[in-house]
């Protein structure tokens, strides 16, 4: 029995394409770059009714897109883990959005520069060394607060703060209450600081149950705001005073 012509359906055959491709790809750190290779394989969908004019280009960039999505927050010596992670997630074939077109990726290679990846462990060895320091800063005005806010406040608490760390020494103390008292009043007094640590201290006296945890945080915060608001020479003033590391208040400084 002969098909009805309403029995018919069209059905476009397949067309498939590839072509190798190879560009610098962006790692976490600006400047410094992967290098990624890879194999884009695209198809036409004819039966969504999109169109678009470079298929190729579409496919490409589409594929480029996903790897940065990824690679943007990976350093650069991470690069083998970054190969295995683009071979997989390259390889699950997607449509560009808009078009007609889905495109995928084989045969991912990822590779580095000998200087670059030279170049990268000195940034973490500085990135290390920075963050070591801002922490070793951190205990130091922590053990400074204590002592203005809660040990050096009056002789009394003074003297029994001491008795506590010297064997209970009554008489020793006694002789010391001048002494004690005297670093109570050079305690109290209002520092004559630089304004980007009066700064930091009026807002970390107004929030007394602020963890130690969240004081950089608060202190990114500030820089963000200072940027925003005093620009750019103001707020790389107050991130140094701070002692805030260059690289952190770069990438935060601005909103």
């Amino acid at each position: 029995m002969p098909k009805r012509a309403d029995d018919i359906t069209f059905v476009p055959p397949a067309s498939s394409h590839q072509q190798e491709f190879e560009t610098p790809l962006a790692s976490a750190v600006y400047g410094l770059d992967f290098q990624l290779k890879f194999t884009v394989v695209w198809r036409l969908d004819l039966a969504t009714g999109l169109r678009h004019n470079s298929p190729r280009s579409a496919a490409i960039h589409h594929v480029l897109q996903r790897a940065k999505e990824i690679s943007g927050k990976v350093m650069l010596v991470h690069h083998a883990a970054l190969q295995v992670q683009l071979g997989d997630e390259l390889a699950t074939e997607r449509q560009v959005p808009g078009t007609h077109v889905w495109a995928r990726a084989e045969q991912v290679k990822v590779s580095v520069g000998d200087d670059d990846l030279e170049m990268a462990k000195k940034h973490i060895e500085l990135l290390r060394n920075s963050t070591f320091k801002l922490a070793e800063r951190d205990v130091e005005r922590a053990e400074i607060r204590y002592l203005r806010d809660e040990v050096l406040t009056d002789v009394g608490t003074a003297t029994i703060w001491w008795l506590q760390r010297n064997g209970y020494q009554v008489e020793e103390a006694v002789k010391l209450a001048g002494h004690l008292a005297e670093l109570v009043k050079i305690a109290q007094r209002e520092p004559a600081g630089h304004w980007a640590e009066s700064l930091v201290s009026s807002v970390e006296r107004a929030m007394p149950e602020l963890e130690d945890a969240h004081r950089r945080d608060l202190r990114l915060h500030l820089v963000k705001a200072l940027s925003v608001y005093g620009g750019e020479r103001v707020a790389a003033e107050f991130a140094d005073q701070i002692g805030l590391p260059a690289g952190e208040q770069h990438r935060n400084g601005h909103v």
